[in-house]
């Protein structure tokens, strides 16, 4: 063998020697860690499929939500996860036709009904406070006590007292919340009346009474639902024996008819209670002597019924 075959085999045993000593090598590059402070390298994610035997199947995807229930997205629509379709109401929104406060079951806390702001819950119901307004027809019926005293210029004086019936009816209109003007009747007397002429006092048989024609005013304080009322009136009086024979009678003079009252609702617009009611009248002329000037006074317990 010559000298440059000998050369070549051992330069090729020598880079055989290399190679085979370098494999070793190259395995541990691979199994080492990165050197630190050097992030690894990202892998773009693929969607081919593999084709590797060991890779994990598919994930199966959950049944969607049947329609009407939360997270249920029409399909094509584009609804967004956890949309719910309407016909939902928040807590305490009362559908039409159910008391305030229910909710059918099933709403998410939230929905707002069509058309108004999330969260948007329609004020509950609250009665308004009543008023009194419209018509005013006032009526009472009642009793207590009725004087009537007259003097002429002489010095001459004559007192007819007792107790007996009231009574009256007013009818007017409202002219404001609670605020009323009417025209009324009434009439007050007694029955059987004591009559004292000069200080002697004498027991009859038979009756006196005040009549007057009026027009006032009338306030209703609520909701306590108390009124005053105040009228002004011509005013007459009258007294009988007990065959029906006029003894004394008087000529129109100014009186005054008050009352206060409280009554309670028994309908939208009616209302029943009680009240208290002051007569007086003064300048009366006696009919028949002139010189005689007649007053009075009386005070009633009533029973009342107001549609107002």
């Amino acid at each position: 063998m010559t000298r440059p075959q000998r050369t070549r085999r051992t330069l090729e045993a020598a880079l055989a020697l290399v190679s085979l000593s370098g494999f070793p090598l190259a395995a541990r590059a691979q199994d080492a860690p990165p050197p630190a402070g050097n992030a690894a390298p990202s892998v773009p994610p693929t969607s081919a499929p593999s084709n590797d035997a060991w890779a994990a199947p598919p994930t199966a995807q959950p049944p969607a939500p049947p329609p009407g229930q939360p997270g249920y997205a029409p399909p094509g629509q584009g609804y967004p996860p956890g949309y719910a379709p309407p016909a939902y109401a928040p807590p305490g929104y009362a559908p039409p036709g159910y008391a305030p406060g229910y909710a059918p079951p099933g709403y998410p806390p939230g929905y707002a009904p069509p058309g108004y702001p999330p969260g948007y819950a329609p004020p509950r119901y609250v009665p308004a406070e009543p008023i009194h307004s419209g018509v005013y027809l006032h009526l009472h019926l009642g009793g207590g006590f009725t004087s009537i005293s007259g003097s002429d210029g002489y010095g001459n004086t004559v007192k007819i007292s007792g107790s007996g019936p009231s009574l009256a009816i007013a009818v007017g209109g409202a002219v404001a919340p609670n605020l009323a003007l009417f025209g009324n009747f009434f009439v007050t007397g007694s029955t059987n009346p004591k009559v004292s002429s000069n200080g002697t006092s004498t027991d009859t048989t038979g009756d006196s009474l005040i009549g007057g024609f009026g027009a006032g005013v009338v306030y209703y304080f609520m909701p306590v639902n108390i009124y005053l009322s105040g009228a002004v009136a011509g005013v007459t009086f009258q007294a009988e024996d007990s065959t029906g024979k006029t003894t004394y009678s008087s000529d129109v003079g100014i009186g005054f008819q008050g009352m206060v009252g409280k009554e309670f609702w028994v309908s939208e617009h009616w209302g029943l209670g009680a009240a208290l009611e002051f007569v007086g009248a003064s300048s009366m002329k006696d009919k028949d002597n002139p010189s005689i000037s007649w007053s009075a006074s009386a005070f009633n317990l009533l029973f009342s019924a107001t549609c107002f």
